[in-house]
Formats: C-alpha cells, sequence, structure tokens
C-alpha cells in the first residue's frame, strides 16, 4: 500500500489567515506556518484509511453496461470521510455512479460509521472485446481534525472478459425472423423430398405434401398414403473461419467492428448447433494463423473465451495459408463458414482460389458482411468537384465487391450478403436451411 499525504481544506484556510501575521512579524508568520503544517503532518499520520475490496463480474458482452461495487469498511472508532475511484482500462468507459462520471474519475465521496461499511456503485460499459483488467483501489481519507488528506492505494487486481454481445443484435428489426427459426430441439417439420437425411418418423399424407416422400410399402401395408418425416443430420463439423484482417477492422457502429458482426453470429450459430448435436471447429488468421480449434461438441461458453480474444490487425488476410491448415486439420467433410468482406482484387482471387479448392472435401459458405455507409457514398447526390471524386471511389469499390461476390457465387461457395446488422439472423437462417435440406 502506497501513502501519501497532503493538507486539507482546514489546513489551507489556516495558513490563509496567518499569512496576515507576515504584516507584524516574519518569525512569528513563519513558526504558525511551521506550527500549522505539523499539526496537519501529525493529524495526517494518525489517519487510518478503510479496508476496501471490489466485485465484479468475471464475464461482460460488448457494449453492455456491467455493475461494478467497491465495499469500504472502516474498522476505526469514529467516523471516516473518504473519496474513492479506481483504475480502468482505457477500452473500459465508467457510464455511471454516485456524484457522475466526473464524480468517480476525482473521487466519489463516502462516509462510514465507525465498525460499519458502506457500498460504492458504478457502471462499465466495455468498448472492445477482450480480457480488460481494472487495477489498483485509491483512497483519500480525512484527518481526524481534518486538516489533511491520506492517499493509499490498495493494490486489487481483476480482468473483465469482454465476450462478442448478442443482445443488441437480437433486438434488430429482422429479429422475429430468428424466432422463427429457434425452435425447441423437440419440435419437428415436415420436411420434402432431399431435405434431411436421417428418418424421423412416418405419419398420415395430407393434402400438400409432396407425393415424393410417400412410403410405398408402409402405404400398401396400412392401405392408405403414409409420407416418411426426416429431421437434419447430427453430429455433423462446423468451422468457423473469422478473416481478422484489415476489412474487417473497419467500424461499422459507434460500438462494432465488422468482425464484431461475425463474432455475435457465431455465438449464436454454437448455440443452435449444440441443438442439433453439431461439433464446431475454429480457425482464426490474418496473415498468419492466431487460432486453430479441433472440432469438438458446441459449447459456446468456451467458444466464447476463444472469441473474446480475437484482435483484427492491418494486414491483408493469407487466405491460400489460411485454407491449407484448415484442409490439414479439418478431414472429415464439414460446413466451412467464413466471415469475411472483400474488396481488394488480387486478395479476392487469393480468396476465391483458395475456397474453391476447400469445396471440393467440404461445403463452402461465405458470410459478406457489407458496409452500409460505403454504398450510401456510391449514391450520395454530387454538389460539389470533391463530391464527385468521393463517389466515383465509392462506386469502384462496391462494383469490384460485387464483381468478387458474383465470380464466387458462380465458383460453386455460397454467398450470403448481409448488412452488419442481419449478420446473426442470416447466418443463422442460412445454417438451418443447409442442415434440413441436408446440404452437408
Amino acid at each position: 500500500m502506497r501513502i501519501t499525504l497532503f493538507p486539507g481544506g482546514r489546513t489551507l484556510a489556516l495558513l490563509g489567515a496567518a499569512s496576515l501575521l507576515f504584516l507584524v512579524s516574519t518569525p512569528l508568520a513563519l513558526a504558525v506556518d511551521a506550527v500549522v503544517l505539523l499539526l496537519a503532518l501529525v493529524d495526517g499520520r494518525r489517519t487510518r484509511a478503510p479496508s476496501a475490496r471490489r466485485e465484479v463480474p468475471r464475464i461482460s458482452a460488448l457494449a453492455a453496461v456491467t455493475d461494478v461495487v467497491i465495499t469500504l469498511e472502516n474498522p476505526t472508532d469514529r467516523t471516516v470521510t473518504v473519496k474513492v475511484t479506481d483504475d480502468l482500462d482505457p477500452c473500459l468507459r465508467r457510464a455511471a455512479g454516485p456524484g457522475g462520471v466526473d464524480g468517480w474519475e476525482d473521487g466519489t465521496p463516502a462516509e462510514i460509521v465507525p465498525g460499519d461499511s458502506v457500498r460504492c456503485h458504478y457502471q462499465l460499459t466495455p468498448r472492445t472485446r477482450g480480457f480488460l483488467p481494472l487495477g489498483a483501489v485509491h483512497l483519500r481519507t480525512l484527518s481526524p481534525w481534518g486538516l489533511a488528506w491520506r492517499r493509499s492505494s490498495v493494490e486489487l487486481s481483476h480482468t473483465l472478459q469482454v465476450q462478442p454481445g448478442v443482445r443488441d443484435l437480437l433486438r434488430d428489426r429482422s429479429g422475429h425472423t430468428l424466432r422463427r427459426r429457434l425452435r425447441t430441439p423437440g419440435q419437428r417439420r415436415t420436411r420434402q423430398w432431399g431435405e434431411g437425411r436421417e428418418f424421423e418418423s412416418l405419419r398420415d399424407y395430407v393434402q400438400g405434401d409432396d407425393p415424393r416422400s410417400i412410403d410405398w410399402k408402409a402405404s400398401a401395408k396400412r392401405r392408405k398414403y403414409v409420407v416418411r418425416n426426416y429431421e437434419a443430420e447430427r453430429s455433423q463439423n462446423i468451422v468457423l473461419a473469422i478473416d481478422a484482417g484489415r476489412q474487417m477492422r473497419e467500424r461499422l457502429s459507434p460500438v462494432r467492428e465488422r468482425i464484431d458482426y461475425a463474432l455475435g453470429a457465431c455465438m449464436m450459430l454454437a448455440s443452435r448447433a449444440q441443438n442439433f448435436g453439431d461439433r464446431i471447429g475454429v480457425v482464426v488468421f490474418d496473415d498468419r494463423i492466431r487460432h486453430v480449434s479441433p472440432p469438438r461438441r458446441a459449447d459456446p461458453p468456451s467458444l466464447a473465451r476463444v472469441l473474446a480474444g480475437v484482435e483484427t490487425r492491418l494486414v491483408e488476410p493469407n487466405y491460400p495459408l489460411a485454407f491449407a491448415t484448415l484442409g490439414r486439420t479439418f478431414r472429415k467433410r464439414s460446413l466451412v463458414i467464413l466471415f469475411c468482406d472483400i474488396i481488394d482484387g488480387s486478395v479476392s482471387r487469393a480468396l476465391v482460389n483458395s475456397f474453391t479448392r476447400i469445396g471440393r472435401a467440404h461445403l463452402p459458405l461465405a458470410i459478406a458482411i457489407r458496409n452500409p455507409a460505403l454504398e450510401a457514398a456510391a449514391t450520395h447526390q454530387v454538389a460539389e468537384a470533391e463530391d464527385a471524386y468521393y463517389r466515383a471511389a465509392a462506386e469502384e469499390l462496391v462494383q469490384a465487391r460485387a464483381t468478387t461476390l458474383q465470380v464466387m457465387r458462380q465458383s460453386g461457395i455460397m454467398v450470403v450478403d448481409t448488412p452488419p446488422g442481419d449478420t446473426l439472423v442470416r447466418t443463422l437462417d442460412k445454417y438451418v436451411e443447409i442442415k434440413e435440406r441436408g446440404l452437408l
């Protein structure tokens, strides 16, 4: 614990009053100042700071509000006046608290009666994912005579694991689509011929059923038409290939980069895959391989810990390396879901060539998250010459992106071109569609 003393308001007032003595006698004024400072020093050294402990959740979500509580206990036999604050990672924003945000930065006041404790609350909003530290708690305790403040630090260490958040994405206008897709595992749908591969049950034929789903042997025995129900296959491999290069670092909202929308979709997809009994593997890459997880039963909490630490870098993604690593790691046929966005021509050619080769052994699906601001700039009304250059550049980028996505589709790669807010919904819809149609 580090301790320092500095004068309180009463000491400064006494020194100000003693300064009038310089009009009478300089030695007398200096002597009075020395006595005041000595009393402040003695008073400050008699001060005993309260004990402090902090309660903070271990896990939070991006852009979510997190409650933090600092508990102060007074072990003395007098009422203690104290101001408290603590150290935060720069990516943690103090959202509220007693006295407002500025009050917490300067130290929020509290009075603690003898033998009692107080709980000081404030709220945090993470501005990025990752493992963000909360450091020491700093106290300023007023001395018994009010002549000095005793500053002390309690070395506490906490780490807040900020995971990709999905709650705000679920409030998107397309959330109703998501709710329709999220049926409970016990429910079943009638699937048409060619949809699903695992036989589930027989039922009587009703008008509107596909005649190709009729089970003729069962119909002959029962002397009425009977159709087969199928359900999506279980225990299949899903590979989440996450591009962490420079394009994914682009900020598409005040709190989210492009990759944050992708990671939110990964979290929701893992939850759905858990219901299906599918296995999830992960490959995170930029110009190097940053993380590889072999396929295992979908475990959303474990996946959240992995995704919390994903960082984007201002480098071009190395798609040949990423898909070569993927091909070596995942031998069983898998649904490979790539989260990316492509504009640069050379990078897009590398992506198409590498992803097409993967398609010989796996089922490739690209989730391309577009930038609405870029599309708006490409259609922005031109008022000045500068606006014309700006619009022309935006149109060129939008056209290059559209061309790349078209080439991917022609190469046999399934593509979901989605605005950021719909990434979660459209990814989940496509996954469920692939399962129900038995494409994997």
